[in-house]
């Protein structure tokens, strides 16, 4: 079983046992009050003033007995909750990794003989190699999108900073998916408004968020639309909007949209991995993403990331 890293039981008997002392308190304050003296541990009120000290003390601690046998049991199913969930992960890695290579190799294949290397192929047989093809490739993109989140929650995700223009990243990933926003008839506006901005970070890490949020915005923009990557400086921090015109996110569904898996939409294509990578990757720089979104208006995807990441470890 995984072990939890931080042990609360030093700090839950610390706070119960400043708790025991109020009764103490009590105590204290009725010997000390001008308008009191030791007469009062005599008598009536003396034995009313014992009693309710003990009736005091026994709540404190079978209050305390029975709250500390609670928190055993939620440690100890967090804790099973924990490893479950790690073996989950461990396995799909697992299985993903497995399939990657035998993927390739099909994706290859599929290549030659559509390209006729193998022989003569007509239009019919070219469909349906298209097709395979198309289902190859977003076999693939699962397969990396669960190893990469696999890697960042397990924690072993290789960062390479260094200080890169995110103009020119940004640039290249709409170069990127110019070809796909021009099947679907859209365009794609950059909003630029510091050529020059820096920030400390992995390249191919911020590469795919950016990616991911362009490509999700062409995704539901629907044809004659537009998509804007708009890029500028904030005090210490860079902000990154993809702003789209699609059809918006009602609010009910804004809080799912960064989980693994989750779909709003079953007719799109996808794995659901895309806006969960990207929330990972940007929280990997330090950094925030939101989304804010009106229905029948569109959505924007706001990244805002420290500038200087060796700034912040300072």
């Amino acid at each position: 079983m995984q072990e939890l890293k931080e042990n609360p039981y030093k700090k839950f008997n610390l706070a119960f046992a400043l708790m025991v002392i109020v009764p103490f308190l009590v105590f204290l304050y009725l010997l000390t009050n001008k308008l009191f003296d030791f007469n009062i541990l005599v008598g009536n009120i003396g034995f009313i003033l014992f009693l309710t000290l003990f009736l005091s003390l026994c709540g404190f601690y079978i209050g305390f007995t029975i709250l500390k046998n609670i928190f055993d049991k939620i440690l100890i199913y967090a804790a099973q909750a924990k490893h479950s969930d790690q073996l989950k992960s461990t396995f799909v890695a697992t299985v993903s990794h497995e399939l990657k290579n035998p993927l390739a190799s099909i994706k290859i294949n599929i290549y030659n003989i559509f390209a006729g290397f193998i022989g003569q192929v007509n239009i019919e047989q070219k469909n349906v190699l298209g097709l395979c093809q198309s289902i190859v490739e977003r076999m693939i993109n699962l397969v990396n999108g669960l190893l990469d989140l696999h890697k960042i929650e397990a924690g072993v995700a290789d960062m390479q900073r260094n200080e890169l223009n995110l103009a020119e990243i940004s640039g290249r990933q709409v170069n990127e998916l110019q070809v796909l926003a021009d099947k679907k008839n859209v365009r794609i506006i950059k909003e630029f408004l510091d050529e020059g901005l820096s920030v400390w970070g992995d390249e191919g890490k911020l590469s795919r968020a950016i990616i991911n949020l362009l490509d999700n915005g062409i995704k539901f923009t629907p044809e004659n639309g537009a998509v804007t990557l708009k890029i500028y400086p904030d005090d210490q921090f860079a902000k990154i909007e993809c702003s789209d015109t699609g059809p918006g996110i009602p609010d009910d569904k804004i809080g799912l949209l960064f989980n693994k898996f989750e779909r709003l939409n079953a007719a799109k294509e996808g794995t659901g991995l895309g806006l969960a990578i990207t929330k990972d990757i940007v929280e990997m720089h330090r950094g925030r993403i939101s989304v804010e979104s009106q229905v029948g208006k569109g959505s924007k995807f706001i990244i805002i990331l420290p500038r200087d990441l060796r700034a912040t470890q300072r």
